[in-house]
């Protein structure tokens, strides 16, 4: 059985994405969420020491790193597309992106 872990922040931004997709699909994952005060403390454990991380059984062979690494890019392409529509504040701005 596959196994997903959710590292992110106790808030939505970034990792917020990855647990609506994790909803939509009915998929059961492990969503560890770290207050600010307690990040520095994992800084170091995460990949680039940087957020969100998913752990999908902890890639046990290329094919699933590849996966991993897939998921993840789609998801930074989809922020980076997002992000400039809801910092927007002109309504029809907002629109025409």
């Amino acid at each position: 059985m596959s196994t997903y872990k959710l590292y992110y922040f106790n808030n939505r931004d970034r990792g917020e994405i990855c647990r609506l997709i994790f909803a939509a699909a009915g998929q059961k994952y492990e969503d560890i969420r770290y207050e600010d005060d307690e990040w520095l403390l994992h800084k170091a454990e995460m990949p680039l020491g940087e957020m969100p991380v998913l752990e999908f059984n902890a890639g046990r062979n290329y094919f699933e790193q590849a996966k991993i690494d897939a998921v993840v890019d789609t998801i930074e392409d989809l922020i980076t597309k997002l992000i400039p529509v809801f910092d927007e504040q002109d309504d029809d701005k907002r629109e025409e992106l």
